[in-house]
């Protein structure tokens, strides 16, 4: 079950702005150790110092790859590449360059076969949070995803185009925005 929280947009200039949306807030954090651990109790062979190397080298590796150049997937779970932000456009070509125009690199991921988000939409069971003040003034009718948003699962690589007008998203819920899943 995932639990959201509603928060209201505080973009100024933006038409999303005093405007109600949902964050999922997470329930907690495995690091590559638990993640070890936990996979070491699904019947396989290797011990979980085994399973913590081999994660923590293909984590290197994944850094190696995508500093090259090169899109990792991981198959059926996401496909991983660097992008881009940008702190100003250039008028014409001539005239772009990376210190003038480009703000960061940034890691950027999104889901795959069955972490793709129509899947993950239409598999996804929502219930508000009863761990934060929530600004409802009344009871909520459903707790029903909503239906899902036509093109949903398109190849978008920028993270900041996505549903959360703040740059939230999964997260913890804090309000400081979804970037540093991405980075």
């Amino acid at each position: 079950m995932l639990k959201y929280q509603i928060y209201q947009s505080q973009l100024k200039d933006s038409p999303s702005f005093g405007k109600y949306y949902a964050r999922i807030i997470s329930d907690g954090t495995v690091d590559v150790k638990g993640l070890a651990e936990h996979m070491a109790k699904h019947n396989t062979p290797f011990s979980p110092g085994t399973i913590t190397g081999i994660i923590t080298d293909a984590i290197a590796c994944i850094k190696e790859l995508a500093l090259d150049g090169k899109r990792i997937s991981l198959d059926g779970l996401v496909s991983i590449g660097l992008s881009v932000t940008h702190k100003m456009g250039a008028t014409s070509a001539d005239e772009f360059s990376i210190s003038k125009c480009v703000d960061k690199v940034k890691l950027v991921a999104m889901g795959v076969g069955e972490f793709s988000s129509s899947v993950l939409t239409s598999q996804a069971k929502l219930k508000e949070s009863n761990t934060y003040q929530s600004p409802r003034t009344s009871s909520p009718t459903t707790d029903e995803p909503e239906p899902e948003t036509p093109g949903g699962d398109s190849d978008n690589t920028d993270p900041d185009s996505g549903s959360d007008p703040n740059g939230g998203g999964s997260g913890s819920g804090s309000g400081t925005g979804g970037e540093d899943y991405y980075e």
